[in-house]
C-alpha cells in the first residue's frame, strides 16, 4: 500500500478517551440466544481478530459494534456514544465502518469509481480530497483497471476488495471486517492484510477482523475467541496458539507451521513457515514416520461433463463486450475431484455457471455424457448438475430450513413420502440435524450454516455432478473437516466433484486433477501433484502454492535433499523423518 497519508481533519473530532466499550451485552434472535453477558474493549490503533465456530456469535457481535444490531440488554458504546441512543447512531456509524461477509450487501453504484466516491460525497468531503482518496484506493487495492466497470459484473473476490476499499476510504476510527478475505486468492489476501496494517499505522484506525483462518489471525494484536456467544479467551496470538486443547474446545485450528512443529518435535513452536524453516536447523525429537498418504492420483474415470473450447464475454457499463473466458476446455470425470483454481476474476465462477446452463457460451460447447446440454431439457441438466453458489443466500428463500432443502426434490417430481427422508439425510450429511435446524429460518443462520443448508438442498436431488464454489468460505475447522470427508465420500460414490477454491492446502488434500485459469484462459492443467508441486507454480499462476510446497522449496533452497515436493502436512512430516531425505 502507498505510504502517502492524506490529511483528514475528521480524525481529531472524537472524544478524549476513545474506545469501543461493550458491557454485559445480550442478544437473541427469537428463541435463540446468540450473545451472553459479553464485555470487551477495543481501542483505536488496535488490531483484534474475532474467531470461533460457526454460530458462535461472531457476525452478531460485529454488527453490534456499529449499531446495526442493538443488544436487548447491556450496552455498546463508541467513543462515549451508545448505540441504543437514536441521536448517536449516525455518529457511531461514521466512527465504525463495516465490511460484510457478502460484498453484494453493500455495493450500490454503477461503476467502481462511483462506488468509492459514494460514502465520501455523503460525508461532504471536498471534491479534490475525494479524487485524491479514490486514486490512492485504486492503487492500494489493485482496482485501477476496473475503475469504470460495474461492480456487479466482477468476481466475488474483486467485489470484496471494492467493499473494503469503500469502507477504508472514509477513514473511520474503527473498521469491522466480517470474513473479508474468504473469497480472495492467497496473494490478494496478503495484500489486504498488509493494507489494513498500513491504515492502522497511518490513521490510528482499529481493525476488528472476523476470520476462521489461523494464519490470518497471527497479524492481530490479540485474538478474541467466542464459544456459544461467550468470550472463551482473549489473548495474544502466540499465547492462543500455544494451547491446542483450548483451541479445539473453541472449534479452531492451529496455523500450519504450528501443527508441523508439533508433529516433527521442534523444541520451539513455529507459527509461520519462515519461523519453521529457521527453527528446523535445531535438534528434533525422533518420531515414527507418518502413515502413507492416500494417493491423490486416482484411476482416470469416464468424463461425465466437459467444457469444450468455451468463449464467453459479459457486457460492461459501456455495452462493450468484456471477455471472461477464452478457449477454455476441461473434462470432469465420475469418481474424481477436480479443482478449478485461479486468482480473483480469473473466470472460475463463470465457467462453473456454464456447467449447468446458468450461462451460455458465446462459442463452444458444454457436453453432458457426450451430448450438448442445449440438446436436452434444461431441467434434466440441472437435476444432474448441482451448483452451490459462492454466496449461499442466493439460493436460500424458504421460511424454514427443511422447506428449503425439500424444494429441489419436490420440483423434480419425487414422491412426497420420500421427500422427508431425503431432507433428513441431506441435512445429516452436512451436520445440521433436522430436529435441531429443520424449523429454523435459513436467513437467520450464520454464514457457515447457510452454506451447509445450500449444499444440503443440492445433495437432496442426488446430482451426478456437484459444483462447489468456495464451499469452505466461512466454515470453522470442524465443519471444513466434515465437508472434506463428505466430498471424498461423494467421489467414492462415483460423483464428479468440481471444486472451486482459493485454499491451496484444501486442494492439496482433496484434488485428483486441477485446472488453473488466469484472465479467462487455462494456464496449467493436469493431476494435482503434477501442477501443485511445480517450483514455478507461483510464476505460472500468480498463486501461492500449498504451504507444504512453500516450506519444502525453502528447505531445498537451503540445501535439504528433497527429491519430490510434498503437497500436504502429512507428506512433509514423512519427508522430514525419512533418513533418505535428511534435514539441513
Amino acid at each position: 500500500m502507498s505510504t502517502k497519508v492524506l490529511d483528514d481533519p475528521a480524525v481529531a473530532r472524537y472524544s478524549s478517551r476513545p474506545m469501543i466499550d461493550v458491557r454485559n451485552a445480550n442478544f437473541r434472535f427469537g428463541d435463540t440466544a446468540v450473545l451472553h453477558d459479553l464485555s470487551l474493549h477495543i481501542h483505536p490503533g488496535e488490531s483484534v481478530a474475532i474467531m470461533g465456530a460457526n454460530g458462535s456469535g461472531k457476525t452478531t457481535l460485529a454488527r453490534c459494534l456499529n449499531g446495526l444490531l442493538v443488544p436487548q440488554s447491556g450496552t455498546v458504546c463508541v467513543d462515549g456514544m451508545c448505540t441504543n441512543d437514536p441521536e448517536h447512531i449516525s455518529s457511531v456509524r461514521r466512527a465504525v465502518a463495516m465490511v460484510f461477509q457478502n460484498p453484494d450487501d453493500q455495493l450500490i453504484a454503477t461503476t467502481v469509481e462511483s462506488e468509492l466516491a459514494f460514502g465520501l460525497e455523503n460525508l461532504e468531503v471536498p471534491p479534490d480530497e475525494i479524487r485524491a482518496r479514490i486514486e490512492q484506493a485504486l492503487d492500494d487495492f489493485h482496482l485501477r483497471t476496473y475503475r469504470k466497470n460495474p461492480p456487479h459484473r466482477l468476481s466475488g473476490g474483486e467485489k470484496q476488495r471494492i467493499a473494503i476499499a469503500a469502507a477504508t476510504i472514509m477513514r473511520p476510527r474503527y473498521l469491522v471486517l466480517d470474513e473479508p478475505t474468504a473469497l480472495l486468492d492467497p496473494q490478494h489476501r496478503l495484500q489486504i492484510i498488509d493494507a489494513l496494517n498500513v491504515l492502522r499505522a497511518h490513521y490510528d484506525m482499529a481493525t476488528v477482523l472476523v476470520t476462521h483462518m489461523p494464519d490470518e489471525a497471527l497479524s492481530a494484536d490479540r485474538i478474541l475467541a467466542l464459544q456459544s456467544g461467550r468470550i472463551l479467551f482473549d489473548d495474544a496470538p502466540d499465547t492462543v496458539f500455544s494451547d491446542p486443547d483450548r483451541l479445539q474446545k473453541a472449534g479452531l485450528d492451529s496455523p500450519f507451521a504450528r501443527r508441523l512443529s508439533v508433529q516433527v518435535g521442534l523444541s520451539t513452536a513455529a507459527l509461520t513457515p519462515d519461523q519453521f524453516v529457521a527453527a528446523w536447523e535445531q535438534p528434533v525429537l525422533p518420531l515414527q514416520p507418518a502413515a502413507d498418504v492416500t494417493s491423490l492420483n486416482r484411476v482416470n474415470h469416464r468424463p461425465v461433463i466437459e467444457a469444450r473450447s468455451i468463449h464467453h464475454a459479459y457486457e460492461n457499463g459501456a455495452n462493450q463486450p468484456l471477455p471472461s473466458l477464452s478457449d477454455v476446455s476441461a473434462q470432469f470425470s465420475a469418481g474424481t475431484i477436480h479443482a478449478l483454481l485461479g486468482t480473483s476474476g480469473s473466470g472460475k465462477s463463470t465457467l462453473a455457471q456454464h456447467l449447468n446452463g446458468l450461462l451460455s457460451p458465446s462459442t463452444g460447447q458444454i457436453l453432458l455424457d457426450g451430448a450438448d446440454i442445449n440438446s436436452r431439457p434444461l431441467i434434466e441438466t440441472r437435476r444432474r448438475v448441482g451448483l452451490v453458489f459462492q454466496f449461499p443466500e442466493l439460493q436460500l428463500f424458504a421460511e424454514r430450513v427443511d422447506e428449503d432443502v425439500s424444494f429441489g426434490p419436490r420440483n423434480m417430481g419425487y414422491a412426497e413420502k420420500d421427500i422427508s427422508a431425503l431432507v433428513e439425510q441431506a441435512l445429516a450429511l452436512v451436520a445440521l440435524p433436522v430436529e435441531e435446524f429443520g424449523h429454523r429460518a435459513p436467513l437467520s443462520l450464520s454464514g457457515g450454516e447457510k452454506r451447509r443448508v445450500a449444499l444440503a438442498g443440492v445433495l437432496a436431488m442426488d446430482p451426478d455432478v456437484l459444483v462447489l464454489d468456495e464451499p469452505t468460505a466461512g466454515l470453522d475447522a470442524p465443519s471444513t473437516s466434515s465437508l472434506c470427508a463428505l466430498i471424498r465420500q461423494l467421489a467414492q460414490r462415483d460423483k464428479a466433484i468440481v471444486l472451486i477454491t482459493h485454499d491451496m492446502d484444501l486442494t492439496a488434500q482433496l484434488a485428483d486433477n486441477t485446472t488453473i485459469l488466469s484472465a479467462g484462459k487455462v494456464v496449467l492443467q493436469g493431476t494435482a501433484r503434477s501442477v501443485l508441486a511445480r517450483e514455478d507454480f507461483g510464476e505460472q499462476t500468480g498463486l501461492l502454492p500449498p504451504t507444504a510446497v512453500q516450506i519444502a522449496v525453502e528447505l531445498r533452497r537451503r540445501g535439504a535433499r528433497i527429491t519430490q515436493l510434498p503437497l500436504t502436512l502429512e507428506e512433509l512430516v514423512r519427508i522430514l523423518h525419512n533418513p533418505s531425505e535428511p534435514r539441513v
